[in-house]
């Protein structure tokens, strides 16, 4: 007999995808939405037509999981921003079964889809795709591919074509090397270009091209060296910026023999910062309060994570349930990455991250998917943005994340532990060895000063014991 409310009637409808006639049941009559065969209503039981794209792409489970996508993005009511979304998302993940169909799309690829949607809508569409979850992806955040054309498009807009040309040369170089580092095994932070870095120096070179050219020059060859000497002096850049500038005169100089050679290194120049900003005792001692008594788990575990084990937020919202332990000696959390060892957490930390499990189990991806991974879960790669994740941060301890990490580096010293210190955080925290070095020197020590052989096992302790003044 069959289940209540089921009927043997079949309807047909076109398939959104490839355009052919199937059957359906007949309560997707009632659906305004994308209809595939992949669609829970879709009847297949006569086999699928030749022109599917599952046939034409060899069965691929990214195929097959797109056009169950679309049906489930383009749920919405016809209220115009819903649909709108929508039809956008339903757009991406087409252009993803036409053209690539299997497996990670290309740089340019993905650039393209970007030039018409934003990353938000081109992420929620593809996120639920088999693709999205290997390890080793080659582009692991879309978030500034985007605003890279878009400075280089600014520049033909607001200045002339031959510095946006050049601009787009020297983008379309830094890629070449992102591909050699594809062709040799290098992912994501082992890759020779970073995209976030790339689009903080093409804005900052967007911004120059866009001076020059208000400043009469047309070209990159009138702009010399007391041409940059005035644009320091008039908009107060950081020597960083100074240098990336530089680098782009370098480049050039290759292409075009007669663009002046800028010499310019960042030695002696901001190499290394006089300033280290940390949080004195005092103040870290509220911060910590604070944030002990912020009711939302997420941002109290995040702040924690950096304010004691100087974590970044990176770092922190990719945490995986997999990577806790559960200590049976005293029930709290160890965090015990594959590629770092293991550590444990204190009481407050463990009792935040039980809470932010907790609202991962009741977390729900956008097309209905449980989410089974992330203690953080978001719609960026499985897990919180970083940009959410700083603002959570900053609502809890009322300062910026950066200062929350540096505070807990320096504090680590300030109980005395300088060797021991440096191997916990260099070894299981992850910093790095020149930011220890400037740490240790805010402690009035030097790096190879004597060492107190103290086990490093109470970091929250080691900066409540005694006031720095």
């Amino acid at each position: 007999m069959s289940p209540a409310g089921y009927s043997d009637s079949r309807i047909s409808k076109k398939c959104a995808a490839c355009g052919m006639d199937l059957d359906a049941r007949v309560q997707e009559g009632r659906y305004k939405r994308a209809f595939t065969c992949q669609s829970i209503t879709a009847d297949t039981t006569d086999g699928l037509p030749d022109s599917c794209w599952l046939n034409q792409n060899n069965g691929s489970e990214d195929t097959k999981a797109a056009l169950a996508a679309m049906s489930e993005v383009s749920k919405c009511d016809n209220f115009s921003t819903n649909k709108a979304s929508s039809d956008k998302r339903v757009e991406v993940l087409m252009n993803y079964i036409s053209e690539v169909g299997s497996g990670e799309p290309s740089l340019t690829w993905y650039r393209e889809q970007l030039r018409h949607h934003t990353a938000n809508v081109v992420n929620a569409a593809l996120a639920t795709l088999p693709y999205w979850k290997i390890d080793e992806l080659k582009i692991p955040s879309l978030v500034s591919i985007g605003p890279i054309d878009k400075c280089v498009q600014r520049v033909r807009e607001n200045a002339n074509d031959e510095l946006a040309d050049l601009l787009a040369g020297y983008v379309e170089h830094h890629y070449e090397l992102m591909e050699f580092g594809f062709e040799h095994g290098l992912y994501g932070k082992a890759n020779p270009v970073k995209i976030s870095t790339l689009h903080q120096r093409i804005y900052k070179l967007a911004n120059y091209l866009e001076w020059i050219h208000g400043e009469g020059h047309q070209s990159l060859q009138s702009a010399n060296r007391s041409t940059l000497d005035e644009y320091i002096t008039e908009k107060g850049i950081h020597s960083s910026a100074v240098y990336q500038i530089s680098n782009f005169y370098t480049w050039a100089k290759k292409k075009h023999r007669f663009i002046p050679n800028i010499g310019f290194n960042m030695r002696g120049r901001n190499k290394q910062r006089d300033d280290f900003p940390f949080l004195k005792l005092g103040v870290s001692q509220d911060v910590f309060q604070r944030i002990c008594s912020h009711p939302e788990p997420q941002g109290r575990a995040l702040a924690l994570l950096s304010l004691l084990y100087a974590q970044t937020a990176d770092e922190s919202i990719s945490l995986k349930r997999s990577d806790l332990i559960r200590d049976q000696a005293t029930g709290l959390w160890m965090i015990a990455r594959p590629d770092s060892e293991a550590f444990r957490v204190e009481p407050e930390v463990s009792e935040a991250l039980d809470e932010c499990i907790a609202l991962a189990d009741k977390h729900t991806r956008k097309v209905g998917l449980k989410e089974e991974e992330y203690i953080f879960p978001g719609r960026v790669r499985g897990h919180l943005g970083r940009t959410v994740a700083h603002q959570r941060i900053e609502n809890a301890a009322g300062v910026k994340p950066n200062l929350l990490r540096r505070t807990s580096i320096v504090n680590i010293f300030r109980g005395g532990q300088k060797t021991m210190g440096t191997v916990v955080l260099r070894d299981t925290l992850g910093v790095s060895s020149p930011t220890i070095h400037k740490a240790i020197r805010m402690t009035g020590d030097s790096v190879n000063a004597p060492t107190a052989i103290e086990e490093a096992d109470a970091l929250r302790k080691a900066f409540l014991e005694d006031d720095d003044d």
